[in-house]
């Protein structure tokens, strides 16, 4: 595949297919290439039957259903369908084992999930109420500042205007 813009598979996946299947043979870049497109064209294949399956029962998404009816009517044989059937229970129980995964880690804290909701909420709140104290605080350093720059304007004027008399003043 020369290309960068051509669709293909992962060519290390291929490369470890290729070498189950035939783990003492050398295979060509061209050959591993051939296969490569080869597989984006099986898929193809089937998924443009199976979206014509899926349109015909009007649906917009193509289901497992609906492969394993256009592989039926692609001529694949009964135990290819019964492997792809397989292949499919896998996929669910993986996906199933990794959603017991995320849930055990839940479980496995021994709270129950409307305790640490509640207490989710009540670090929200005590956040948000922090968040409050501090701008109050904040304005009431900056209320108290000009205060306090006010107050020594006003100090420091009445100097100004009226000057402190010393004994030097007076001659007599």
């Amino acid at each position: 595949m020369d290309e960068d813009n051509e669709i293909g598979l992962p060519q290390k996946g291929i490369n470890q297919i290729i070498k189950e299947v035939v783990p003492d043979m050398r295979i060509a870049n061209e050959s591993r290439d051939m296969i490569n497109m080869c597989c984006v064209e099986f898929v193809k294949h089937i998924a443009r039957e199976a979206q014509r399956i899926a349109s015909q029962d009007q649906r917009k998404t193509i289901y497992h259903e609906h492969v394993q009816k256009a592989l039926q009517n692609l001529g694949f044989t009964p135990d290819y369908l019964e492997a792809a059937d397989s292949v499919l229970d896998a996929c669910k129980v993986e996906a199933e084992k990794k959603l017991r995964r995320k849930n055990s880690r839940l479980e496995k804290c021994g709270i129950p999930e409307e305790k640490l909701y509640e207490m989710q909420q009540e670090l929200i709140q005590k956040a948000r109420q922090k968040e409050l104290d501090d701008q109050l605080a904040h304005q009431q350093a900056q209320a108290a500042a000009v205060a306090a720059a006010n107050s020594g304007y006003e100090t420091g004027s009445s100097e100004i205007l009226a000057p402190t008399r010393t004994d030097d003043d007076y001659d007599n």
